[in-house]
């Protein structure tokens, strides 16, 4: 990568070039060149680009060199004119699109300038300017191609390398939209823009709404080296132009209906309840004719549903018979209004705006019956001028937005029509894990974000070259609130045999939780007021600027560069200053931080200074084009360095540790099986609850005599601290007991992507255009959650700490050596005797509970002080400073990359046969490889939220492999065929290979002692450690389907049985034995052998089909139709699967332990019909349903 950032530099250096054509965000270009028939160039040409649509007029000659260049213009058809003394006038129709310049290069032929050649370029032509990878979705193709939710972005998934993701798989308040992947990376920080606004959620990521079909002229979809113009992202950016009014009336009406009675496939057998009413209508044209237009509408999505239950371990299968839906209503309503003005001398004004309601029922996750109800108010204004000046142009935009979420818990309006373990209102529990249900645990929440943007983008043209060049401003605000596990105990549940403590293995509550989650009762993750809050402000400036140049070195040669500078301010909570160890509470203290020392470097040195912000993110890029003969075929190539945004939950997440100040923010506890107390945050240690049982028990019973105690510590916790703005009770030196948990430190960089990309692009033929092109992005600096302070690693050995765990556990156990405590018999204290059950023998897991274990597990992360002991009688594997707790800085140390071999055939033509009114075909296939190295169990994928931790702590970049949205072959196609008198049919349809995931040992049981059996790294990380021998994204690439048993074979022989570096440092040290680790079972555990025919990932594949016949009513009015239709997605009713762990795209499977063995839902556990049925893809939140079962939808339209 150092090699790729280096050549980025040569290229630069050498050829300083850039293009730099009028473009606006939301419009297109017409630049060219002026010749003779001998090439020779034409100076002083006068040119006129009128517009087909609106009237509009612009006139301007050639330059010395032959040169001109127009726009921003309007997307849509136009005449270009072209007359010079002594030739005859040239006329010709062409395209103008979305971000895109169209070629002017015209040759004009001796002759009388009274005689008129009359030419048609075609709606497809070959780019000879650009140099970087995009694609462009027009009108013809949103009107006619089957979309399920008539939603733009299920559009772009015809461009290579584009995959739909959920918006819930986000984030809870993203229930009911859809986001793009761009090139192997998470659709969170894909970059949308609305008529020139940006309408990107900067809290989560994706779309602050979703923006309907009805409402899009057309957009461009830039996949590689996009314009300078740019955006700040480092993947993909989406730029979408609305209708605007023309010169004829024009609209439309329509409604759609789709009923699971009606042309819709069972789902397992069950037909769930299911009913979609979407309508809505147009409407635009003249005010005042060639001057004034308006265009506007809106549509509706009433949509009535139940979903079947499903994602639920089968061990459960007796409550997914007695509950088999869940109910999730969806309601979606867009409106949008414009004016467009054409002004004297080639002025052109539009104001636009529009209104958003969503709501919906989702679980984001929380499979089945953990439903909350989510709503979003959504306006947004934008307006804007486009004109020029001699040989200046000249654009300016302006907008407002605001989005305003409200997330609540939807179990208690659904009632008894779903599965809630809850027992009372005292009682409230959420389970999560093998079954999810109760009050969703992210209820209740409340989000809010403003957007006030201005930019300009100008260009001034001389000679050969157009210098381009703009400025951006944004001032960002977000706020809210989310009590995030304090209305309910959040319980995590794995459905595993030895967790099994009760006598119904089909009851919930008869097994040990691996843990739970006690939240403070406060939501509040900022001190600073706004929105109407006490607390919970973001704000934030994002500027950017940038200058480029255009040399068009020939007719068929241009030359491209340019330098854009962008900065986010405060993304990383730069207005915070390090915390210092004079703020540390006496009870924590310890030598060498004291006074003004900085907290953080006793953590790691370097760390303790205020959080760097990036002011120098310059992104340079260079290219070419070109394009000889007669300009059907160019060759084009580009790099450039593209910088990444932070989203605000990032920096509201990180921030709250980091304030000394008075406000009741949101923290909370982890409660772990086995463990002795809880340390609750701005509380303190309990050892009990209120009723006297000690904790120690009731972290060793089962959920349902557990939850009971817990809830009651939890209303005692709640009762002293929630609303009391106080010293905060999350702040590291206080009630956080040293624990830093994904905090930003000093050497925070902007994420930033180098990518390049070569290819060609080549007219077969009139209307047919084929491209091929090799992409590739390389990201640096991707932010990694790392504990540098190495908590549990197996170097970090405090001998007298391990000396007194063992000590405690043996008189716990009632003997007085380890030998006789792990041998037969030999733990009466903690395991006597019972009815049909001998006396026990002490377990890793009892060392465990003492101390002997990782201080992120025994001491919950804080250091020993937080729970008044010392380094020597606290957890035996306390990091390298056992003075403190973890040290989880979020640091910008990974790396992700993409590389991709796209092509694209696109046919569209007028008339292409005698009876075929148009026609329209795409075809894009992507031969591709998707890697990072951010880890995790849970969407890695996403690696810009959060700061994801690594799959080694001591190495972060150890493993790089394929991430979970890394499909190796990916096709999709679209197309329609309009008929002049008869039934025109469309169609799409994307076919993609199954998705990578990793394999990985098995942690079900819990953290505890997971040091011991799991952590072959010995870096002190036990949550998803690789099975040895096997890297990320090995599952369907390196390993598939019966040659997964060769690599569990390979496991079991050599691994099996051994000690992990934590328990060799035990050994080392003379505190065990092998063969006594062995015993007590502090060793690598061996795994299950996989069916012959394990579960599979499995490939997308979906196939839509429509049909519709015009009737045509010409007699009564021009252009007046009306279109019945009928369009079934997923035609054939392909199974597609999904939600099991590891099964696409969920990050990384676990592979059983023996003791484990059976238990469903995991790769070497049974792949039978009723566990696949648990996988099947369902339809999502919203209008989502990608992949999902066979649906019908009738459809009616009016057209005038």
């Amino acid at each position: 990568m150092k090699k790729l950032l280096g050549l980025g530099v040569l290229t630069l250096a050498t050829a300083v070039f850039s293009y730099g054509q009028a473009i606006s965000v939301n419009g297109g270009s017409i630049a060219g060149t002026i010749t003779d028939s001998t090439g020779a160039v034409l100076p002083n040409a006068a040119v006129v680009i009128k517009s087909t649509d609106t009237g509009y007029i612009k006139s301007l000659t050639s330059d010395s060199a032959g040169f001109y260049s127009v726009g921003p213009l309007n997307p849509g058809s136009y005449t270009v004119t072209v007359t010079d003394s002594g030739f005859q006038t040239l006329q010709v129709k062409t395209v103008v699109r979305t971000g895109t310049v169209t070629t002017g290069s015209f040759k004009l032929t001796i002759g009388q300038s009274s005689e008129t050649i009359e030419v048609s370029a075609g709606a497809l032509q070959v780019n000879t300017e650009q140099i970087g990878v995009s694609g462009v979705i027009d009108r013809e193709q949103i009107d006619s191609l089957p979309v399920n939710g008539r939603n733009i972005m299920d559009y772009a998934q015809l461009q290579p390398g584009v995959i739909m993701q959920a918006g819930q798989s986000f984030d809870p308040t993203k229930a009911g939209y859809s986001a793009i992947s761009v090139s192997g990376v998470g659709g969170r920080t894909t970059r949308i823009l609305l008529d020139g606004q940006d309408i990107t959620d900067e809290t989560v990521g994706t779309t602050i709404f979703n923006v309907p079909a009805g409402v899009v002229q057309e957009f461009q979809l830039n996949r590689s080296t996009q314009d300078v113009s740019g955006e700040v992202t480092s993947t993909g950016q989406v730029l979408v132009s609305t209708q605007s009014g023309t010169n004829g009336y024009h609209g439309n009406g329509f409604y759609n209906f789709q009923d699971a009675r009606a042309g819709a496939a069972d789902v397992g057998g069950l037909q769930a309840p299911f009913q979609r009413n979407q309508f809505g209508g147009y409407f635009g044209g003249p005010i005042i004719k060639d001057k004034l237009f308006f265009f506007g509408g809106l549509e509706r999505i009433k949509q009535s549903e139940e979903d079947v239950a499903l994602g639920a371990s089968p061990a459960f299968s007796s409550i997914l018979s007695a509950f088999p839906f869940v109910p999730a209503p969806f309601h979606d309503t867009f409106s949008m209004g414009r004016l467009d003005y054409n002004g004297p001398r080639g002025i052109h004004l539009f104001v636009r705006g529009a209104y958003s309601v969503n709501s919906d029922f989702a679980t984001f996750g929380a499979n089945p019956y953990s439903v909350y109800e989510n709503r979003d108010n959504v306006p947004a204004i934008v307006g804007g001028a486009d004109f020029t000046s001699g040989r200046f142009t000249h654009s300016f935009r302006g907008g407002y937005e605001k989005f305003h979420n409200l997330l609540q818990d939807g179990t208690a309006a659904l009632g008894n029509s779903i599965y809630n373990p809850s027992t009372s209102a005292a009682n409230q529990i959420t389970l999560i894990g093998s079954i999810s249900a109760g009050p969703n645990d992210l209820a209740p929440q409340g989000t809010y974000q403003t957007d006030k943007q201005f930019r300009y983008d100008g260009t001034w043209t001389k000679g050969a070259h157009s210098i381009k060049f703009g400025f951006d401003m944004n001032r960002l605000a977000s706020g809210g609130f989310a009590d995030f596990y304090g209305p309910s105990l959040v319980t995590a549940l794995s459905a595993t045999p030895g967790n099994l403590v009760g006598a119904d293995a089909s009851n919930p509550l008869d097994y040990v939780a691996q843990f739970y989650l006690i939240g403070n009762g406060n939501g509040l993750f900022s001190e600073r007021p706004g929105f109407g809050l006490s607390g919970g402000l973001s704000p934030s400036w994002r500027f950017g600027a940038y200058v480029a140049d255009t040399w068009k070195v020939s007719t068929f040669l241009t030359l491209t560069g340019g330098l854009r500078w962008s900065v986010d301010t405060d993304r990383a909570n730069q207005d915070l200053a390090t915390p210092l160890c004079s703020t540390v509470d006496p009870s924590l203290q310890f030598a060498g931080c004291t006074g003004n020392t900085p907290l953080f470097d006793q953590y790691q040195a370097g760390l303790g200074v205020r959080t760097h912000q990036p002011y120098a993110n310059f992104g340079p890029q260079a290219g070419f084009n070109f394009s000889p003969g007669d300009h059907k075929m160019s060759l084009r190539g580009g790099i450039g360095i593209f910088y990444e945004s932070s989203v605000f939950n990032n920096t509201g997440n990180s921030r709250t540790e980091s304030v000394n100040a008075d406000f009741p923010s949101f923290n909370y506890a982890q409660a772990n099986a086995g463990g002795t107390s809880i340390n609750l945050p701005g509380y303190g240690v309990v050892t009990a609850a209120p009723d006297g049982t000690p904790v120690s028990t009731i972290l060793n019973e089962a959920i349902g005599q557990a939850a009971p105690e817990i809830n009651a510590i939890k209303a005692e916790y709640q009762l002293a601290v929630k609303g009391v703005a106080g010293p905060n009770p999350s702040y590291i030196g206080t009630g956080s007991g040293l624990y830093a948990n994904n905090l930003y430190a000093g050497p925070y960089k902007s994420p930033y992507s180098i990518q390049f990309n070569g290819g060609i692009q080549r007219e077969l033929s009139k209307g047919l255009v084929f491209s091929a092109d090799y992409v590739h992005n390389a990201t640096l600096k991707v932010p990694l959650t790392q504990d540098v302070n190495h908590n549990g690693a197996a170097r970090t050995l405090n001998v007298a700490a391990a000396q007194n765990a063992i000590a405690a556990t043996l008189a716990a156990c009632g003997v007085t050596s380890v030998a006789v405590a792990v041998g037969p018999y030999g733990c009466p204290g903690l395991h006597p005797a019972g009815p049909g059950t001998a006396v026990g023998s002490a377990t890793i897991q009892d060392f465990a509970g003492k101390g002997l274990d990782s201080g992120a597990v025994y001491l919950q992360g804080a250091s020993a002080s937080a729970f008044g002991l010392t380094p020597n009688t606290g957890a035996a594997f306390a990091g390298i400073n056992p003075n403190v707790g973890s040290g989880k800085f979020i640091l910008p140390i990974g790396r992700s990359g993409y590389d991709a071999l796209q092509m694209v055939l696109q046919q569209q033509k007028a008339h292409p046969a005698p009876g075929i009114v148009s026609s329209n075909f795409q075809i894009s296939y992507s031969l591709s490889r998707s890697v990072g190295s951010n880890a995790g169990t849970t969407n890695p994928a996403d690696q810009f939220f959060a700061g994801a931790p690594s799959w080694d702590n001591d190495d972060p970049n150890r493993y790089i492999g394929r991430s979970p949205l890394d499909h190796t072959n990916e096709l999709s196609f679209g197309g329609s065929l309009a008929v002049k008198y008869g039934v025109n049919v469309a169609m799409i349809g994307h076919f993609f290979s199954a998705p990578a995931a990793s394999l990985i040992l098995d942690a079900t049981s819990g953290p505890t002692a997971q040091i011991f059996q799991t952590d072959v790294n010995g870096d002190g990380n036990t949550v998803g450690p690789l099975v040895p021998g096997t890297g990320p994204g090995y599952y369907e690439h390196q390993v598939k389907g019966a040659s997964l048993n060769t690599v569990i074979n390979r496991y079991n022989s050599t691994f099996a049985g051994a000690p992990t570096p934590a328990g060799q440092a035990l050994i080392a040290a003379g505190l065990f034995t092998q063969q006594q680790l062995s015993a007590a079972g502090g060793v690598q555990q061996a795994i299950a052998s996989a069916p012959s025919n394990p579960l599979n990932n499995a490939a997308l594949r979906t196939f839509d089909l429509s049909a519709n016949y015009p009737i045509h009513f010409s007699r009564f009015r021009e252009g007046l139709s009306l279109v019945p239709g009928i369009a079934v997605y997923n035609i054939f009713n392909m199974s597609n699967f999904g939600s099991i762990p590891g099964i696409n795209g969920v990050a990384a499977g676990t592979l059983l332990n023996v003791a484990d063995a059976g238990q469903p839902g995991y790769y070497n556990g049974p792949s039978d019909q009723a566990t696949l049925n648990q996988a099947r893809t369902v339809r999502n939140s919203g209008t989502f349903d990608q992949g999902g079962p066979r649906t019908t939808e009738f459809q009616l339209k009016l057209n005038f």
